[in-house]
């Protein structure tokens, strides 16, 4: 479907979505400075034509204006006319659209997930451990183990996109990039918040596990 195609009401319905989600999280202070974005995926879920709405670069989250999202295409470029610039992390944004299908993918800074990520950056992964809320990404084994991909946060956003496939986890809806943040994705923007969720209180948990005294 070619994006003058997609219905009106369908595009306003994923930029009100996002707007909605994004002051839930901006209370939450997950969006630090200028920090983090949010897409949402318009126009069918064929891996290669579709559409999504993505935040604008420099946006300020807590801050409501008319000019927080624009719609790219499956490569990541503006698919209208627009003064508005997609952000910089966009490009990884349509990797994972094209390589999970999913409908929506949510980009937050937190103080835990960027100490956990450069504490477990050379190991690559950050381990997770018969945590409650792992059950919340979908992984319903008892006592299970879950390794959370972590890629390093290079300064070029499209060498950060190459190296997904090379540690992509189907069971895993989340990747790390070092020191830097999560991206979570979902069939929809209810599932990505979910699974937002989920991954915070896990790194909080990992994180805070850390600090406890070795048991005698």
């Amino acid at each position: 479907m070619v994006f003058s195609e997609i219905p009106l009401e369908e595009k306003q319905v994923a930029l009100n979505k996002l707007h909605s989600i994004k002051t839930e999280l901006a209370v939450r202070n997950w969006f630090p400075g200028n920090s983090g974005n949010l897409s949402l995926r318009v126009g069918g879920f064929s891996p290669d034509q579709f559409h999504f709405a993505v935040s604008a670069s420099g946006t300020d989250k807590p801050v409501n204006t008319s000019e927080e999202f624009l719609f790219a295409d499956t490569a990541g470029y503006p698919c209208e006319t627009t003064r508005l610039k997609p952000c910089k992390e966009t490009p990884i944004h349509a990797k994972i659209y094209r390589m999970t299908g999913c409908g929506a993918i949510f980009h937050v800074h937190t103080v835990y997930n960027s100490l956990l990520s450069e504490y477990y950056g050379d190991q690559g992964y950050v381990p997770a451990q018969g945590i409650e809320m792992i059950k919340e990404l979908g992984i319903w084994e008892l006592n299970t183990e879950i390794q959370i991909p972590v890629l390093p946060n290079y300064a070029d956003i499209p060498s950060i996109a190459k190296l997904i496939p090379g540690t992509f986890k189907p069971e895993i809806p989340g990747i790390l990039l070092r020191n830097h943040g999560i991206f979570a994705w979902g069939r929809d923007a209810f599932e990505a918040k979910h699974h937002l969720e989920a991954f915070e209180f896990i790194f909080e948990v990992v994180y805070r596990g850390l600090l406890l005294p070795p048991r005698r």
